[in-house]
This record gives C-alpha cells, sequence and structure tokens, in this order.
C-alpha cells in the first residue's frame, strides 16, 4: 500500500524550472533511494514534498490524504519528518535544546530515550553545545531531532555528507533499525554503493523528471544504467 505519493509534481525556483512532472510513490516500510547527478532536483523534490516549497502544479498524497497545500509543520504533524542536507542545527544550542524544537505536544520523555538508544553518544553530549559536536554526531542529532515527532517515513538528504567511515556504517545501521520498526525511509543519497545496499527500490531523476525506476536488484544487475543516469559505474 502507498504511504507517499508524488504525482506529476512542477516546482520552481523563481523562473527556474525545476521539477518537471516528477512522480515517485513510497510504499509502507519500504526504503526507496532517489538518485542523480548535482543540479538535478533531488532536494527540490524534498522540500515539495515537505511544504517547503509549493508547487504549481501536481499534487502529493500521504496515506490517500492531499497535502499538497499544507504549511510545512502540518506537513511535519502528519507523521512525515525531514533530514536536510548540512543538518541545520541550532550551533550555539545544547544537544537536550536541539532535540526539543523537534519535539510536538504528542512527544515525550520516551520519544528521547528512543534516539538515545540509536544513537548513545548525545545522551553523554546532552549539554553540549552543538556546534561543537564531530560531523558524525551533528548528524546523529539531526536525525534525532526528526525521530522525536514519531514520524511514518523519514526523507533524508545526502545523510553520509562529510561523514567518516566508522559514522557512515553507524548510519546504516541506524536506518536498517528505523525501518525494521516499520518506517519508510525515502533517501537522497550521493554515495551509490551506500544507498543500493540500503534501498528496496530506486528512482534516477534527470534534470526534474523521473527517467527510470527499478527494484534494488535490477539495477544491481544493469551497469549501463548507473553509467546512464548518474555517470558512473558501481
Amino acid at each position: 500500500m502507498s504511504l507517499l505519493r508524488v504525482d506529476d509534481i512542477h516546482t520552481y525556483y523563481g523562473r527556474s524550472y525545476i521539477l518537471q512532472g516528477a512522480s515517485l510513490e513510497v510504499k509502507k516500510k519500504e526504503i526507496v533511494a532517489l538518485l542523480g547527478r548535482n543540479g538535478a532536483g533531488k532536494t527540490t523534490m524534498l522540500k515539495t514534498i515537505m511544504g517547503l516549497i509549493k508547487p504549481r502544479a501536481g499534487t502529493i498524497f500521504f496515506k490517500d490524504a492531499d497535502i499538497t497545500k499544507l504549511a510545512a509543520y502540518k506537513v511535519a504533524r502528519k507523521g512525515i519528518g525531514y533530514v536536510p542536507q548540512g543538518r541545520h542545527l541550532f550551533p550555539k544550542m545544547t544537544v537536550l535544546e536541539n532535540l526539543k524544537t523537534g519535539m510536538t505536544d504528542q512527544s515525550d520523555e520516551r520519544q528521547l530515550e528512543g534516539v538515545f538508544h540509536l544513537f548513545s553518544v548525545l545522551r553523554e553530549r546532552l549539554h553540549q553545545l552543538a556546534g561543537t559536536l564531530s560531523g558524525g554526531e551533528q548528524q546523529a542529532l539531526a536525525i534525532s531531532r526528526a525521530l522525536v515527532k514519531r514520524p511514518e517515513i523519514l526523507l533524508l538528504d545526502e545523510p553520509t555528507t562529510g561523514l567518516m567511515p566508522i559514522f557512515v556504517s553507524k548510519l546504516m545501521e541506524v536506518i536498517k533499525k528505523l525501518n525494521e520498526s516499520g518506517m519508510a525511509i525515502l533517501l537522497v543519497e550521493e554515495k551509490i554503493p551506500f544507498a543500493l545496499t540500503m534501498a528496496d527500490s530506486v528512482y534516477f531523476m534527470v534534470k526534474g523528471k523521473i527517467e527510470y525506476n527499478a527494484g534494488k536488484e535490477e539495477v544491481q544487475g544493469k551497469k549501463e544504467v548507473l553509467i546512464r543516469y548518474l555517470g558512473v559505474e558501481v
């Protein structure tokens, strides 16, 4: 059953036509990777889903409800979590204060315990300023801030950027645990082996359009697909 469905979305940045009739679907408990070269429109897709940018045409459905025109905070309350590229933390606030910015009226201390179970380092850094954390710790905090809202789907934009290999491995472990708990994931990622390891299905975006989508096994068996749409060979 479809959890998130994007139908024929057209999005502009000023006069720049970014998403040109793009469509994709994420099913319940599915991990979907959205891949493409730089400037293809992947980040714009996530921002459009979140209500941070309004499309000029097309429809976005979450659990069969039209969320296209909702404000970003209402989209989040529906059950969609978002971890932006660059993390966007409050560097002069503590780890705990950053986590609390993600909490809603329905959130409680048990949600904090849940993220500490995933990222034990955050408990150790609870009263440390976010700006003094390492890159991996900051990414853990950014993900945890989204998780305290208890989303049904998590949108991750380039989560491995700038991370050391040990943190990339930890991130892979966390994504698997979240998915096993029933959470769907929409992943935008530049590290193709990472994305193909995690994903159940893959969409390739070229100049604002979805040009190809298939299951992970099919993509892994067709090197020409990666070369054609990404210019790489894995």
